[in-house]
């Protein structure tokens, strides 16, 4: 039995910190499409969709791979408290870098590059900072614990893009006598997450030494004895074997879930932009604001479904099991396509702008990505901490991470086809192969349970 107790003031560091970098991380990533495809004389790249959607792609993906690499030097020679602190720099650095920069890809990629090194000292590292709180067989708080953190990602994944609408469209937008805008101020949101990171790098040089002591200090092989030493090389048992089987096959499902999700950085933003009427009487709705519905949405929602499961763990026939949970999460996301299908569909073949659909079939599906979010992230994030041996600790949640290293690049050049295709054929084909694996899932859920074998950390 687990007792009841507080929750460590390290997990307050934390959220915290991810609350903030995800403020900034967001505020970029909701403008980022926009500032590549708006005219070079608006303050843009003037890039085409195919183009930025690639690039953005790619930079995301190597960002998140990299989070591997940094899981690996982290567990071995810097220990996580150095890797965050080293990790919150290099991005304000990188953001700096964006700031400065003259409108061209040559120095634009100059600034991803230095994001792309610190993504592999921060990511993985915070959310493994979570887990290396509580003890191995603490799974209800260590379950609490990455429920509240989620939530502090997406209050920071909320207020980013709203501020980020208010600078490039408002307070640092040239705007003509018509109150048209003319050019838009992109380059001060780059200089807004810079602040915001240095900002965190601070809180974590002078919080960390009173807040999280000793954990996540050291780098696993270095923070004991000749014990911990010979656990670190010793081989992998049975038990832990089909639990890295287990995490391979969700691995798979978490790509594609997100390679659907990040549709909301590229083709979501430009269908916003050009074919939603975002008008509220005379106010237009900044596109990135779009983007803080899936924030506030999951602030809201995740207390809510974190009570459903608690009432269905007490019902007769018990909770959901994990690969359940995320097999329902792959059925919302084909829900959510379905939805902008039928949205589109109210233009009768008009896309050139001349016609809108309703904002109601977008905020739709936002709200329907989010639930199906909300049971595959958080739950997926706490399984690659729960299952993965200590000694990989870090790593295990590099290889969390590096699913979006995958999913970004896919998702990145199936966006770039809604230039050619449209979006209607790329939402179906998106459509039919979440549902498709949805129902996968849903057939291999027996088998993964067994293999995760849960059960095994309440002896």
């Amino acid at each position: 039995m687990e007792q009841k107790a507080k929750h460590p003031m390290g997990l307050w560091l934390a959220n915290i910190s991810i609350a903030l970098q995800s403020y900034a991380g967001y505020a970029v990533s909701s403008v980022l499409i926009l500032f590549f495809t708006t005219d070079i004389s608006q303050n843009g790249l003037g890039l085409s969709v195919s183009k930025a959607a690639a690039i953005i792609g790619l930079y995301q993906g190597i960002n998140y791979m990299g989070s591997l690499v940094g899981g690996y030097i982290s567990d071995r020679w810097l220990g996580i408290q150095k890797s965050l602190i080293l990790g919150s720099f290099i991005t304000a650095c990188g953001y700096l870098v964006l700031f400065f920069a003259k409108p061209n890809m040559l120095n634009i990629w100059a600034g991803l590059l230095v994001l792309i090194v610190a993504g592999a000292f921060f990511k993985g590292q915070i959310s493994s900072l979570v887990g290396s709180l509580y003890k191995q067989n603490e799974l209800s708080r260590k379950d609490a614990a990455y429920s509240i953190f989620y939530m502090f990602v997406n209050i920071g994944s909320f207020f980013g893009p709203i501020l980020a609408g208010l600078v490039s469209d408002k307070w640092f937008a040239s705007v003509n006598a018509q109150g048209e805008i003319q050019a838009y101020g992109y380059k001060y949101i780059f200089l807004m997450a810079a602040i915001v990171m240095l900002i965190v790098c601070t809180l974590l040089i002078v919080l960390s030494p009173k807040w999280l002591g000793e954990k996540a200090k050291y780098p696993v092989n270095k923070k004991s004895s000749n014990t911990v030493k010979e656990e670190n090389t010793a081989a992998l048992t049975t038990l832990e074997k089909n639990r890295l089987k287990a995490l391979g096959v969700m691995f798979v499902f978490v790509v594609l879930f997100w390679a659907a999700w990040y549709q909301t950085a590229t083709s979501f933003s430009l269908l916003s932009n050009e074919l939603v009427n975002r008008n509220i009487g005379s106010f237009v709705i900044p596109v990135p604001w779009l983007t803080s519905f899936n924030g506030i949405l999951c602030v809201v929602l995740s207390p809510i479904l974190g009570s459903l499961w608690i009432k269905l763990s007490k019902t007769k026939r018990g909770d959901l099991s994990v690969p359940a949970k995320m097999a329902l999460g792959m059925f919302l996301t084909a829900s959510a396509f379905v939805t902008i299908i039928i949205g589109l569909n109210t233009l009768g073949g008009v896309v050139d702008g001349s016609k809108q659909m309703s904002l109601i079939f977008i905020l739709l599906a936002y709200f329907l990505l989010t639930v199906g979010e909300l049971c595959i992230s958080p739950i997926g994030m706490a399984m690659f901490n729960k299952l993965a041996p200590e000694k990989y600790s870090s790593l295990a949640m590099g290889a969390w991470y590096m699913s979006f290293f995958f999913s970004n690049l896919i998702s990145g050049k199936v966006a770039g086809f809604t230039e050619t295709m449209g979006y209607s054929t790329i939402f179906l084909i998106i459509t039919i192969v979440v549902a498709v694996f949805g129902v996968l899932l849903t057939l291999m859920r027996k088998r993964l349970t067994k293999l995760m074998a849960l059960e095994e950390f309440d002896k």
